[in-house]
C-alpha cells in the first residue's frame, strides 16, 4: 500500500496570503476612484465659484461645444452692434433735401442719383473766389454738413473739380485749378470730421466735361462746379 504525500504544515499560510494581497488591492482601488470623484467635484465647484463671466463647467464633450456656440453668438451679437453698409442712397438724399430747404440752396446744389452713385453738385461760385483755390469762410457750413453725413456712411467717395473754358489758352491752368479745388474740399470734409482717407478720390477735369455749352455767361457759371460722387455699394457685397 503506497503511502500518502506529506502534506506542508504551513500550506494554510499561503492561501491566506494571496487572499489578504487581493483585499488590499481592492481597497486601494476603491481609495482611488474615492479620490478621483472628490477631484472633480472640486474642479466643478470651483469653476462655478467663480461668477458668471465664467462658463458653466459640466466637463463632457457636449459642454464644450454648447459653450463654443455661446462664444459664437456673442460675436456675431456684437457684429451686428456695427451699422450694415448703405447700399440705398435715399435717406441722404432726404437729409440733403431737408437742410436745402431750410438754408434756400437749391440754386447753388444740385442732387442727382447716377449710375456710378449719389451726386452732389455744388456751384463752384459759392465755395471759391474767381480763379482762387481758397474756401469762402460764409459758406463752409455746407460742407459741414455733407461732412456730417460722410462720417454715418462708409461708402467711398470721389471728388470732382470742373472749371468752365476761360482757360482755353493755357489748357493746364484749367486742369490745375479743377483739381486743386476738388482737393481743397476733400481735404476740409476728411479734417472736418476726422475721415479714413483710404475712402476718398480726387479727380480735376477742367474745362473738359462741361454741362452746357459755353456759349453764355449762366452756362459758364453752370459748368464751374464741385461734385462730391457718393459711390454705391454692390449688391452683393
Amino acid at each position: 500500500m503506497e503511502e500518502e504525500p506529506k502534506k506542508d504544515p504551513n500550506e494554510w499560510a499561503l492561501a491566506y496570503g494571496d487572499m489578504i494581497t487581493l483585499l488590499m488591492t481592492f481597497f486601494v482601488l476603491i481609495i482611488a476612484m474615492s479620490s478621483d470623484s472628490t477631484e472633480i467635484t472640486k474642479t466643478r465647484e470651483d469653476y462655478k465659484g467663480e461668477g458668471d463671466n465664467l462658463v458653466s463647467a459640466d466637463l463632457t464633450a457636449s459642454g464644450i461645444f454648447n459653450e463654443k456656440i455661446k462664444s459664437q453668438s456673442r460675436v456675431a451679437f456684437e457684429a451686428d452692434d456695427f451699422p450694415a453698409p448703405v447700399s440705398d442712397l435715399d435717406l441722404v438724399r432726404e437729409d440733403l433735401v431737408v437742410f436745402m430747404t431750410e438754408n434756400k440752396l437749391f440754386n447753388v446744389i444740385d442732387l442727382k442719383k447716377t449710375r456710378e452713385g449719389f451726386t452732389i453738385r455744388i456751384s463752384a461760385d459759392i465755395l471759391f473766389d474767381s480763379g482762387e483755390t481758397t474756401l469762402k469762410v460764409e459758406n463752409i457750413y455746407m460742407l459741414d454738413k455733407i461732412a456730417e453725413l460722410l462720417s454715418v456712411i462708409p461708402n467711398n467717395v470721389r471728388i470732382d473739380g470742373h472749371t468752365d473754358d476761360r482757360y482755353t489758352d493755357d489748357n493746364d491752368a484749367g486742369n490745375r485749378l479743377s483739381i486743386a479745388r476738388a482737393s481743397r474740399v476733400c481735404d476740409y470734409v476728411i479734417e472736418e470730421e476726422m475721415l479714413a482717407t483710404a475712402r476718398f478720390g480726387v479727380a480735376g477735369f477742367g474745362r473738359h466735361r462741361p454741362l452746357r455749352p459755353n456759349s453764355n455767361e449762366r452756362n459758364r457759371a453752370k459748368n464751374r462746379r464741385v461734385e462730391i460722387i457718393i459711390e454705391e455699394i454692390p449688391k452683393d457685397v
